[in-house]
């Protein structure tokens, strides 16, 4: 991944352990709820969502953007805010003049980093970076992948606002800002939304599918499924995780693990990361999925695909309502990695080794295809 020069891929290095940790720092402002090309746009309160366009948003009416990625700059809560865009090559769309119509529009992928950069996410789930056969996997099925950047904290990195944190920008109300602008921007399908992250990322993007729930159609997470506090009861949706046992970080039973002890957070970042103390397991998260989507409280294990290797086990609560699946991958004696990452090679001295027996990534699409 290209990183800034100098001493910052050490920070990057410990930006990923955080990841893992769910402990992180940055400059935070406002009140709550790298390298690549740049282009601005404002995010407009006034562009339409799946409740009124079906299956095309307003972008399908614009010159389709470039295809591959770049940084795109909005406004939210008064402050300049950014996220990174991949546009799919060869996908739906990826033709010379307009953006197309609603045949042409996009699934779009919103994956949150743990902490800045958000560049470093993108290397971690790989679904807009060749895997190990070449393949993106973002290119293969037309999909439009959006991550947006952190910015709450002190220090070299920077987190989300998940719990209110009192001087911190109003994270949710940004990403509602982002679907905002890539509706009006990009010709996507704003029925077809998932939201995914790793470690503290997938936090962030449980708190997000609960606070948008209209917008965001299926939730799957890394070593990070999360039930939020307050969210709603009725709030139901599919809902895949994949966790490993021996995760150092965000441990497989709840709380904050001994991973974390050495990163030298800053103490501002630390007061926005204190409530993962009380986190629930990855069980306990899964079965509070499940009860909202009327499943049976216990999970049966169900056989995985042919192409899982041994020592992953699936753990499924049967008997959900419309097809409100809630589905949970164990990793035997895992540690804090995306099962199958190709980027995530280089830190696995800091955060263990990663699986290889499951494709986090492709799993995931698989899910999300089936059920939007």
């Amino acid at each position: 991944m290209t990183l800034l020069a100098g001493g910052r891929i050490v920070t990057g290095m410990a930006a990923i352990a955080l990841t893992l940790a769910g402990c992180g720092g940055g400059d935070g402002a406002a009140s709550n709820p790298a390298s690549v090309p740049s282009t601005s746009s404002a995010a407009s309160a006034t562009s339409t969502s799946a409740a009124t366009t079906g299956a095309a948003s307003g972008g399908c009416e614009a010159k389709r953007p470039e295809p591959g990625e770049s940084m795109v700059t909005i406004t939210s809560g008064g402050r300049e805010r950014s996220y990174l865009r991949y546009i799919p090559r060869g996908g739906p769309g990826d033709v010379d003049g307009d953006g197309g119509g609603a045949g042409d529009a996009a699934p779009l992928v919103l994956d949150f980093p743990a902490y800045s950069p958000a560049e470093m996410e993108t290397e971690f789930s790989g679904f807009t970076k060749a895997d190990a056969d070449g393949s993106v996997l973002a290119d293969e099925v037309g999909a439009v992948v959006v991550t947006p950047e952190p910015v709450n904290g002190a220090g070299a990195l920077l987190t989300w606002n998940y719990v209110d944190t009192d001087g911190w920008t109003d994270d949710v109300a940004f990403v509602a800002d982002v679907l905002d602008d890539v509706e009006a921007t990009t010709c996507i399908d704003p029925e077809r939304v998932l939201a995914t992250g790793f470690a503290v990322g997938g936090v962030f993007a449980s708190i997000v599918t609960c606070g948008l729930s209209d917008r965001i159609a299926v939730l799957a997470t890394v070593s990070g499924l999360y039930d939020p506090k307050g969210c709603a009861p009725d709030v139901a949706k599919p809902v895949l995780s994949f966790h490993g046992t021996g995760d150092r970080f965000i441990p497989f039973d709840g709380g904050i693990g001994e991973g974390p002890a050495n990163l030298g957070l800053s103490p501002e970042t630390t007061a926005g990361l204190t409530f993962m103390l009380e986190r629930p397991g990855a069980l306990a998260s899964s079965a509070a999925w499940a009860k909202r989507a009327g499943c049976d409280a216990e999970p049966i294990e169900e056989s995985t695909a042919e192409e899982v290797g041994p020592g992953v086990s699936l753990q499924v609560w049967p008997g959900c309502r419309d097809d409100m699946d809630v589905e949970l991958y164990v990793i035997d004696g895992g540690e804090h990695s995306w099962p199958g990452s190709v980027g995530m090679g280089a830190y696995e001295g800091l955060l263990g080794p990663v699986s290889t027996q499951i494709d986090a990534t492709r799993v995931i699409w698989d899910f999300f295809e089936v059920r939007t």
